[in-house]
């Protein structure tokens, strides 16, 4: 689960609803993305570590969800994503659901870069990464939640 931690970032955020993806994701999950192909893509080891990610921030509009973090994006459905560049300096609230990291080894100040199967885990070093989280907070948000602000 994740979400804007501010409503007025919904508006600075660049995003793309039209590109179809060819795996299933979870809400809070990174992602490459391709205009021209007009596809996502869970992030390679290479394209992990470059500019160009997108965090997904799908609406839930399947009745038959019966929690925020059972909602999936399917294959060949159309994940809403919001581009990490365009969010640089903003914060997100976000639950451990995607993350790999065991939530208790977790502090403020702690870095989350995200890894091939597009969930995020804990990172001593970033200097190889242009884009990453910064937690500035452990929050009750969705059971174990986290406080992120976007580096990019």
């Amino acid at each position: 689960m994740i979400k804007f931690a501010n409503i007025g970032d919904f508006k600075v955020a660049q995003n793309f609803g039209y590109l179809k993806t060819p795996v299933v994701l979870e809400n809070g999950m990174a992602v490459t993305y391709d205009l021209k192909t007009k596809a996502v893509a869970l992030p390679t080891a290479t394209t992990a570590k470059q500019t160009g990610l997108a965090v997904v921030m799908n609406r839930i509009d399947k009745p038959e969800t019966l929690t925020p973090n059972d909602y999936r994006i399917e294959v060949g459905e159309f994940p809403r994503i919001f581009t990490l560049a365009s969010l640089a300096g903003h914060l997100f609230d976000m639950d451990d659901a995607v993350v790999t990291t065991a939530y208790n080894t977790l502090a403020v100040g702690d870095k989350l870069v995200v890894g091939t199967d597009g969930k995020w885990a804990k990172s001593a070093d970033v200097s190889d990464y242009a884009e990453y989280l910064e937690i500035v907070e452990k929050t009750s948000f969705g059971g174990n939640g986290l406080r992120v602000v976007v580096h990019a």
